[in-house]
């Protein structure tokens, strides 16, 4: 067991450094500067390349990735660790694809909400996304503090509660005290410690023992565990492929990559961004998850596969380095966290409050928005008090659930300027209940993850509305 204070000296000057590095930055830009609430919620085209990247990946890889992930790994085997390089070209979909199209905006809108709202103008879109975006983000911030909790608990020896406790209040000190351009730095900054830590943690195990005497020790619990498919053929080919669509070409849809989007310099940052950001997301997501599987030859007899990080860091590392290196997946956790409770405060009052009083002052969007970010935390700290053995699958059915709503009106919004609002309504309603409705079953269909049949469904019934929309007014306008 480890002493925590290291690790909050870190968090200490991190949160000084960031804090001090987002002002100066501020100061120097003139962009959105007579907006006190814009400047808190977006911070104007501030982002280059490499940070575009760090921001991109270490918002996007959470506690799902460095406590479930690699969780499951330990599960699963090698199989999970393929299935989870599927999401390695994250960065150039949604920079490559998207990123361009949304260049254009970022001087109008401060969130996307603002943008699917001027694009459709549907106000019940616009309610049905902010009501998913919240509740979404909530479910995925209580995964987060789950992953947190588990870290400080699983490291220091204190209880779950009490690691729990700790987590939500640091997670408040980093978010409380700055907008989107201090969550983004911090992001910066976090991804660069998590890439750090990881490295460390591997040459760690890899210290133990070679990498095929450590395999064999896997594979002596089940010659499965090295197969392509996972422990007794779980993942086959039919969940491999849908697992694309739901952690690669559906991250799209997902609101807290794009809104960064809107804070993106030029075109030269988004390229360099596409490259930095598939090469890190490799490392971020290969490294923890075959850390995960190593971990099944040194601490074979786990109860709780979410355990395996922490028992990692604990049992082979010296207490002092040990508590130098949980602030990699802490840094993970944090940098997700911060992201989404940020987002889904501002969707409340930004898109909300400010929907319904037009003249609210900028100072008072602000008050506001730090006062759902309290509100929202408790809710999630609720969630997160009785937690599952295993995080990954609650994070992936948020992961889901956003998608579903978000990913055609989005990829339409961009490239089929016809569309209308209604059509795009449809499209998020169907999405939403038809892929919860599959989540209720207790096996997969074929095989295949709910989150394809909910996006066919709701790509189909978007064409037919438009199709439908287009034929009726055709008729309509001949018979006059």
């Amino acid at each position: 067991m480890i002493n925590l204070l290291p690790v909050f000296i870190y968090l200490i000057l991190s949160l000084i450094v960031t804090r001090w590095w987002s002002a100066t930055c501020t100061k120097v830009s003139t962009s959105l500067h007579q907006d006190k609430a814009r400047r808190f919620f977006i911070g104007g085209p501030f982002l280059n390349g490499p940070m575009l990247a760090l921001t991109l990946v270490a918002t996007y890889t959470s506690a799902s990735s460095f406590i479930g992930g690699p969780g499951a790994a330990y599960k699963m085997g090698l199989g999970w660790v393929w299935l989870a390089l599927i999401q390695v070209p994250v960065a150039i979909l949604t920079l490559g694809v998207l990123g361009p199209r949304f260049l254009s905006h970022r001087e109008k809108h401060s969130t996307l909400i603002e943008w699917l709202d001027e694009r459709y103008q549907n106000p019940w879109l616009s309610w049905l996304a902010i009501i998913s975006l919240v509740v979404g983000f909530v479910a995925m911030i209580s995964v987060q503090f789950i992953g947190g909790a588990r870290m400080f608990s699983g490291v220091s020896g204190i209880s779950y509660e009490l690691g729990l406790a700790l987590f939500v209040i640091t997670v408040l000190a980093y978010t409380l005290t700055g907008g989107f351009r201090a969550v983004v730095i911090t992001d910066a900054l976090q991804g660069s410690i998590m890439l750090l830590g990881l490295m460390v943690l591997l040459v760690v195990i890899l210290g133990q023992g070679s990498l095929p005497e450590l395999m064999g020790k896997v594979s002596q619990h089940s010659p499965t565990m090295l197969t392509a498919h996972g422990l007794d053929g779980y993942l086959g080919w039919p969940m491999m492929l849908s697992f694309w669509v739901l952690i690669c070409f559906g991250t799209m849809g997902l609101p807290h990559t794009l809104v960064r989007l809107l804070a993106v310099k030029d075109t030269a940052s988004l390229k360099r961004g596409m490259i930095w950001g598939t090469i890190i997301c490799f490392l971020m997501t290969f490294i923890p998850h075959l850390c995960g599987v190593l971990g099944r030859a040194l601490y074979p007899g786990l109860s709780v596969p979410d355990e395996i990080m922490p028992t990692l860091i604990s049992g082979l590392m010296h207490p002092f380095w040990a508590s130098l290196l949980l602030a990699a997946p802490i840094a993970a956790v944090m940098s997700s966290v911060d992201s989404m409770l940020l987002q889904s405060a501002v969707s409340l009052v930004r898109d909300g409050a400010v929907r319904r009083s037009p003249g609210l002052s900028p100072t008072k969007q602000v008050l506001l928005t730090r006062l759902a970010m309290l509100v929202i935390t408790a809710i999630a700290a609720y969630w997160a008090v009785e937690p599952p053995e295993m995080i990954v699958w609650i994070n992936l059915a948020a992961f889901g659930a956003l998608q579903a709503v978000f990913l055609w009106p989005i990829i339409a919004g961009v490239f089929f300027k016809g569309l209308l609002g209604h059509s795009a309504l449809l499209s998020m309603i169907s999405g939403l209940f038809s892929y919860l409705g599959l989540q209720l079953y207790p096996q997969n269909i074929w095989g295949i993850h709910p989150i394809v049949p909910a996006l066919s469904l709701s790509l189909v019934v978007m064409l037919l509305s438009h199709f439908s929309t287009v034929l009726i007014s055709r008729k309509f306008s001949r018979g006059i």
